[in-house]
C-alpha cells in the first residue's frame, strides 16, 4: 500500500488520484483514435462528451460516498473535498454520469444509444485504473483470506482478499470483451447495456469477498444496486433487441 507516492514540501502526489488520471488519459487517447478511424463522434468532440461524463460521474460518485458515510463527514465536513484520499462509489457516479451524458447528447443531437456504445468500453477501462488506485490507497479491501495471493494492509491484523485487484482484472476483461463485441453488434445500445449488465454481475459476485457495509436480507447495498442495474439493463436490452428482430 502506498497512498502517497512522493512529497515535495507540502505537496503530495497521491496514488489514487494518479491512477484515475492515468485511466482517463489512456481512455481519451483510445477514444480519439477510434473516433478518427470511424468518424463518430467527431474527434474533437470526444473530449466534450467525456468531460461532461467525467464531471457528473465524479460528483455523483463522491456524493454517494459521502451519503454512505454521513456520520463521519458530519464531524469532519472539510474531508468531503479530500477526494485524493479516495472515496468514490461507482454506482453513484454511474447514475449521475448517465444523467449528464443524456443531457449532453441531447444538446448535440447525437444518438443516445450509439454514443453510449462508443463510450461504455472506456468506462470499464478507466474503472480498472481506479481500482488499482484503491489498492494502492488501501481502501475497498476484502475479507480475511488465507490464499497465497492474500495481501496485508498496515492497519489490518490479518491478510485479506485483494478485491480491488479482482475488480480491476474483471474490468480489463470486460473492456476487451466490449471492444471485440462491437464488431458484431445487432442493434444500437447493445454494447452500453451489456456493460451495465455484465459489470453488475461481476460486482455482485466480488461483493461477497468484500468487507460488508450496510446490509439487508443478507446482501450489501452495492449488491442490491447491482441487481437493480442488471434488471434495468436487461429490460432495455430486450426492448432494443426486439425492435430489430
Amino acid at each position: 500500500m502506498k497512498p502517497v507516492l512522493f512529497s515535495i514540501g507540502p505537496l503530495h502526489l497521491y496514488s489514487y488520484g494518479l491512477c484515475i488520471a492515468l485511466g482517463l488519459l489512456v481512455s481519451l487517447f483510445l477514444m480519439r483514435r477510434r473516433a478518427l478511424r470511424e468518424g463518430f463522434p467527431k474527434p474533437d468532440e470526444v473530449f466534450d462528451i467525456a468531460f461532461v461524463v467525467l464531471v457528473w460521474g465524479f460528483l455523483g460518485a463522491r456524493l454517494f460516498y459521502v451519503f454512505q458515510n454521513f456520520s463521519y463527514y458530519m464531524t469532519e465536513p472539510l474531508k468531503v473535498f479530500a477526494v485524493w484520499e479516495g472515496g468514490l462509489i461507482f454506482y453513484g457516479g454511474a447514475i449521475a454520469a448517465l444523467l449528464g451524458f443524456g443531457l449532453a447528447v441531447r444538446k448535440k443531437k447525437w444518438s443516445f444509444w450509439k454514443t453510449l456504445d462508443f463510450l461504455a468500453p472506456y468506462g470499464a477501462l478507466t474503472h480498472a485504473f481506479g481500482r488499482i488506485g484503491c489498492f494502492l490507497n488501501g481502501c475497498c479491501y476484502g475479507k480475511v483470506c488465507g490464499l497465497p495471493w492474500a495481501v496485508r494492509f498496515p492497519e489490518l491484523p490479518h491478510a485479506v482478499h485483494p478485491t480491488q485487484l479482482y475488480e480491476a482484472l474483471y474490468d480489463v476483461i470486460l473492456f476487451a470483451f466490449l471492444i471485440q463485441r462491437r464488431k458484431q453488434t445487432r442493434f444500437e445500445g447493445e454494447i452500453g447495456l451489456l456493460y451495465f449488465l455484465l459489470y453488475g454481475m461481476g460486482r455482485f459476485v466480488i461483493e461477497f469477498l468484500r468487507e460488508p457495509g450496510w446490509m439487508w436480507r443478507g446482501i450489501t447495498s452495492n449488491q442490491w444496486l447491482s441487481v437493480a442495474i442488471m434488471i434495468v439493463a436487461f429490460i432495455f436490452f430486450q426492448i432494443r433487441r426486439r425492435k430489430v428482430a
